[in-house]
């Protein structure tokens, strides 16, 4: 009958500021190794997942380098160039926009370059950070825009007109 006022052990149980010392402990380190490993977990998922950022700069990075180096060759932006942006953008799955821009073109209507003449390739993209993806809804996702330039100068003597 008084069992349910003093515990579990009846009359063998330890008054109330006791019991609730000894009870309140008991098991505690198992809830913080559990909710530090929850915490640890998540925060690992996070950082790979935004690593996935980087590596999408990298692909962009190296797609605007290749461009640049068609057009330094050829020394004009030609249809090669975006051939090559083309099959660039089918072999990484990315869609960037183009454009070439601080340049002095020797012929507008050819867009030749002339020799040791510079220019420069911006290629533009976002990137969507997925926060989390509802069943119910669309996925929460943040869009970090990517912005890659890099200058070239022109290895082609172009003849003017006599």
């Amino acid at each position: 009958m008084n069992m349910k006022h003093r515990g579990l052990w009846g009359r063998f149980s330890p008054p109330p500021p006791f019991r609730k010392l000894l009870f309140e402990r008991k098991g505690s380190a198992y809830y913080e190794l559990i909710i530090q490993t929850l915490v640890v977990l998540t925060l690992l998922m996070t950082v790979v997942s935004f690593l996935s950022v980087f590596t999408t700069y990298l692909d962009l990075n190296n797609m605007c380098r290749r461009v640049v180096r068609v057009i330094e060759l050829d020394g004009q932006v030609s249809d090669n160039a975006y051939a090559v942006l083309q099959r660039l953008e089918e072999q990484s799955g990315l869609n960037p926009e183009m454009t070439v821009g601080d340049v002095q073109y020797f012929d507008e209507d050819t867009q030749r370059i002339q020799l040791r003449d510079t220019f420069t390739v911006t290629l533009t993209d976002s990137y969507a950070f997925t926060l989390f993806k509802p069943s119910f809804a669309p996925p929460v996702q943040i869009l970090i825009p990517l912005k890659v330039s890099i200058s070239g100068m022109s290895e082609k003597y172009w003849k003017p007109p006599l």
